[in-house]
């Protein structure tokens, strides 16, 4: 996400992994890692007990080379690299029964871990979320100008988006072509008209045109 800021050359928070980290800039041109949830190291820890233990089927990031992610995120391999590098949350493929997932569902809760379907993987994750992110990045925006009348709009396609969704002002929902249909409830909810970049572009650009 830093080098997306830098092609960007934007300047502001960043949230990632769901919300369980925010990357707060500093005056020295890097970021301050401040964790929302649980660490990454603890998730892991958990998960691969519980997989060895019962023999689980599933893999994920901590799994795989840097060349597998980029085979199974479709990510250029040096993004697929940097992807690998996360601090609160395991993306993971499952490939075992829905009743063996529910089983280890109920095995993480007991550590507050918790499983948020995504678009293309299974997320193991801490209690916070996208919502949680936003909001400490919404706090900030409105503690630098208070006098502001600040519209928060948030953008998303899946599951793990609709928390987030619902905290904002603007729900944007974007049509994903492999995921069922969300239907978040917000003050406002726009359905963009196509998938992926396309729909985001689409939809953000007809949101500041009403606010310019």
């Amino acid at each position: 996400m830093t080098a997306l800021a830098e092609d960007l050359d934007t300047h502001t928070s960043l949230v990632a992994e769901n919300g369980g980290l925010i990357a707060v800039p500093t005056l020295a041109g890097e970021y301050r890692i401040e964790l929302t949830g649980l660490s990454r190291a603890f998730i892991l820890e958990k998960a691969h007990a519980l997989r060895s233990d019962a023999d689980y089927q599933f893999a994920g990031f901590a799994d795989w080379t840097p060349e597998e992610v980029a085979e199974c995120t479709g990510l250029p391999l040096a993004m697929a690299r940097n992807s690998q590098s996360r601090y609160a949350t395991e993306p993971i493929l499952w490939d075992d029964s829905e009743a063996r997932l529910l089983e280890f569902q109920n095995a993480l809760a007991e550590w507050k871990i918790r499983i948020v379907r995504g678009g293309r993987f299974l997320h193991l994750m801490g209690a916070t979320d996208k919502a949680d992110g936003m909001a400490a990045v919404v706090q900030q925006f409105k503690g630098a100008q208070p006098e502001v009348a600040w519209v928060v709009v948030a953008l998303g396609d899946s599951e793990n988006d609709c928390a987030m969704l619902e905290a904002a002002d603007i729900a944007v929902v974007i049509p994903h072509p492999e995921g069922a249909r969300i239907d978040p409830q917000a003050p406002t909810v726009l359905h963009a008209p196509q998938p992926s970049t396309k729909g985001w572009n689409a939809t953000l650009l007809n949101i500041l045109d009403q606010y310019d």
